[in-house]
């Protein structure tokens, strides 16, 4: 890369880094609004986001504030050595949270479908009777096909996962192995990337080592699990939707503080590698830029310094997609290596993929064969049956029809969908489920009509 494309790298990981530390200071030390009805700090935030971030800004300050004679190249290799370690640490934490609300959502979901359960049975036949099954199954049609070719099939996504399912284990994997046969012939990485997904979907990731360091976010889920839905009281089913309605709330808060400083890791990050190949004297941080993050290091921000980043970013961001897009792999020796291997990191830190996989760089793969699809399959159902097996029934009902969402059209044609709705909406046999589900559904109808 040319001297003026690796300063288009500069110059647009310095403005993310300014904007996005700005945001992530005022998230933990701005002034707390005492009528925001958001938990506090205190609340939210524990040891670990805590560490994180005296982390991060220990690590940002001895790159901008650096002492005047030392050398910037070994001040930038050390801040990209512990900026790759909090990286790391950043990935594992949010893969954690990542799949407490995979579990949240589906658990809500359970929850959702009780809520008319306490209402009379005169209540739910009049509810019925309202919304007779022709003119519900035509709101259907209408909002489906409002959303054009495009957004239909996302749309029908949407239903099938809140409608009651009927599905078997087996249909289920049956369901699975069609999707996973699309990656045949394919890069195996692509294949374990949606593996993955399936498995946060199916609740069958492990949490590991830091489970029990969020016990606020954690109690919940616990008091869900143990449970009998079956037998749930009015009153144990509100306990239960009091306390998830708070958990969502802070889930949502510490997703977002990691989220942010996963952006600020990049743009730091992307700082520390863009620093070796540009001239001495050329700053490492864009001059604007600099000045906002110095004064949010110093307790000194004036929101005023925010006007000499205004317009930046789009013409940045069109730059350094034309630079992006010439990058080439080179011939592997010497330095036109370690400058590849730059450049190519640099790709994935200022891409929209936040957590892309730095460490290692590039991984060896296969290309999928049936065999390698057979058997990393084996290994996905006999954990999914483990799971399914041993979770209550209407937890168990929710699993599969939040991974509806993830596999290949399950219907060829539109039409071919309302022997699916007739059979798991109009022919669930629990009422309370089916009006409650009705319920959910005309109200997405009625939100995707003012979209």
């Amino acid at each position: 890369m040319t001297r003026e494309e690796f300063l288009i790298c500069r110059n647009y990981a310095s403005l993310d880094l300014a904007l996005g530390f700005f945001t992530l200071y005022d998230d933990v030390e701005g002034i707390v609004d005492e009528e925001d009805e958001m938990p506090s700090r205190d609340e939210l935030y524990g040891a670990p986001e805590k560490g994180y971030y005296d982390w991060f800004v220990r690590v940002l300050r001895q790159l901008v504030l650096q002492e005047e004679g030392a050398d910037r190249l070994e001040v930038a290799a050390a801040a990209e050595a512990e900026l790759r370690e909090l990286r790391r640490e950043n990935r594992k934490r949010m893969e954690f949270l990542t799949a407490l609300t995979d579990r949240l959502t589906v658990y809500e979901h359970v929850l959702n479908r009780c809520e008319l359960r306490y209402d009379s049975e005169e209540k739910l036949d009049e509810f019925l009777k309202s919304h007779p099954e022709e003119d519900f199954f035509a709101r259907f049609i209408e909002y489906v096909k409002g959303g054009g070719k495009e957004s239909g099939g996302e749309r029908i996504k949407e239903c099938i996962e809140e409608l009651p399912t009927q599905l078997t284990r087996q249909k289920l994997f049956d369901t699975i192995d069609r999707t996973m046969t699309l990656y045949l012939d394919g890069d195996e990485t692509a294949l374990d990337e949606f593996i993955y997904i399936i498995r946060m979907a199916a609740l069958v990731s492990d949490p590991g080592e830091l489970l029990g360091e969020y016990p606020v976010l954690e109690k919940p889920m616990r008091d869900f699990e143990s449970t009998d839905l079956k037998e749930m009281s009015e009153e144990r089913y509100n306990m239960l939707r009091d306390e998830f309605y708070e958990v969502s709330w802070k889930l949502e808060c510490v997703i977002d503080f990691y989220n942010e400083l996963q952006r600020c890791i990049n743009g730091t990050l992307s700082l520390c590698l863009v620093c070796k190949w540009l001239p001495e004297e050329e700053s490492p941080i864009s001059s604007d830029e600099r000045d906002v993050i110095v004064r949010v290091l110093t307790d000194s921000m004036d929101s005023s310094l925010f006007s000499a980043l205004e317009g930046k970013i789009e013409p940045i961001v069109e730059k350094l997609n034309r630079v992006m897009a010439r990058v080439e792999a080179p011939d592997m020796n010497g330095e036109e290596e370690e400058e590849y291997l730059d450049v190519a990191t640099l790709a994935r830190l200022l891409s929209n993929s936040m957590f892309a996989e730095i460490d290692p760089l590039f991984v060896e793969t296969r290309t999928v064969t049936r065999e390698l699809l057979h058997e990393k399959e084996e290994a996905l159902f006999e954990e999914m049956t483990a799971v399914l097996k041993g979770v209550q029934k209407p937890v168990k009902k929710a699993i599969m029809a939040h991974l509806l969402r993830y596999l290949a059209p399950v219907f060829g044609k539109l039409e071919n969908f309302e022997e699916y709705l007739r059979v798991n909406l109009f022919g669930c046999r629990d009422k309370a489920e089916k009006c409650a589900s009705m319920a959910i559904l005309l109200d997405i109808f009625e939100q995707g009509s003012y979209v």
